[in-house]
C-alpha cells in the first residue's frame, strides 16, 4: 500500500503570506522542543517484540539526546536491557484546540546507561528536582538516548525527517523560554501591533485581525482574518534575535516600519 503525498485528496490551503522561508527549520524545531519539554513518551521493545510505551521525565545533553533517571524494576528498563533499541515521543503541550494540530517529535536511536552521568546528573536535577529523592536508590540508574533520527512533526501538512547530524548540529532558539509570555502579552495588549505586521509586512491589507501565534529568533507567525478566510503569515525580523531582551526593540522597529510605510502610502 502506497503512502498518501497529501491531506483531504490534494486540496491544498492557501499559502503562507509574508516570508515562510524565515521560519526555523525542522532541526531547530525539534530541538527547541526537546528544550522546552520535561516529559515523553518512551517505547521499548518487549522480549516478543511488541512496542512498549511508558512515560519520563527527561533532561538533556548538549547534542539534544534525552537522559532519563529509571528504575531496574521498571519494564523499559527491563526491556532496554534486552534490546537496546528505543523512541521517545515529545509533544509541545501548550495552547488549545486540536491536539494533532501541535508540534511532536519522534526521536529514534539507542538507549544505554551511563555508568559516569557526571555533569548530566546535576542537569536533570535541576529540571526535576523532586527525583533527589530517588536519584541515589541502587537499582536507579541514568540512561540516554543516542539520537539516529528524527521525525518532526509541525501540525496538519507539516512533517519532515531531520538526520542526527542536523539534529545534533541545530541550536535552541535563545527565546524559547520567553516567548509564549510574549505572545501572550502581543495579543492581549497589541492587537493594534498584530494587525499591521499582517497588513504590511505580509501583504494582506484587507485584514481585520491578527492573533500572534509564535515568536522566534527569525521572526513572527501570524493568523489573519481575511473577507476570503483565515491566513497564516511569516513576519522576518530584520536580522536574527540572540536573546529574549531584544525581542522588544525588534517588535516595536516591525511597527514603525510598518506605520511608516502607511504613511509613505
Amino acid at each position: 500500500m502506497s503512502r498518501p503525498t497529501s491531506h483531504g485528496g490534494g486540496q491544498a490551503g492557501p499559502p503562507i503570506a509574508g516570508d515562510p522561508s524565515s521560519f526555523p527549520t525542522d532541526a531547530e524545531l525539534s530541538r527547541t522542543l526537546v528544550a522546552a519539554t520535561r516529559i515523553a513518551t518512551l517505547s521499548t521493545l518487549t522480549a516478543a517484540g511488541y512496542p512498549y510505551g511508558s512515560v519520563v521525565s527527561y533532561a538533556y545533553d548538549d547534542a539534544g539526546d534525552p537522559v532519563v533517571l529509571i528504575s531496574e524494576m521498571a519494564e523499559h528498563t527491563v526491556n532496554a536491557r534486552g534490546d537496546d533499541r528505543a523512541s521517545m515521543l515529545i509533544v509541545d503541550g501548550a495552547g488549545e484546540g486540536d491536539p494533532l494540530g501541535r508540534a511532536r517529535l519522534t526521536l529514534v536511536g539507542r538507549l544505554g546507561v551511563l555508568d559516569d552521568p557526571g555533569e548530566l546528573r546535576d542537569r536533570y536535577l535541576e529540571a526535576h528536582p523532586y527525583a533527589a529523592y530517588y536519584a541515589d536508590f541502587t537499582d536507579f540508574s541514568f540512561w540516554r538516548l543516542r539520537t539516529e533520527q528524527c521525525r518532526y512533526v509541525g501540525g496538519f501538512g507539516h512533517m519532515s525527517w531531520v538526520s542526527a547530524d542536523a539534529y545534533r548540529d541545530a541550536g535552541v532558539d535563545p527565546l524559547w523560554e520567553a516567548a509564549a509570555g510574549i505572545v501572550e502579552h502581543m495579543n492581549g495588549d497589541h492587537a493594534d501591533a498584530n494587525l499591521a505586521y499582517a497588513q504590511v509586512h505580509a501583504g494582506l491589507p484587507d485584514a481585520s485581525e491578527a492573533t500572534m501565534l509564535g515568536l522566534d529568533r527569525y521572526g513572527v507567525t501570524l493568523r489573519a482574518t481575511t473577507p476570503a478566510g483565515p491566513r497564516m503569515a511569516r513576519v522576518p525580523f530584520a536580522t536574527p534575535l540572540a536573546d529574549a531582551q531584544t525581542a522588544r526593540p525588534a517588535l516595536i522597529e516591525l511597527l514603525s516600519l510598518a506605520r511608516a510605510q502607511r504613511d509613505f502610502d
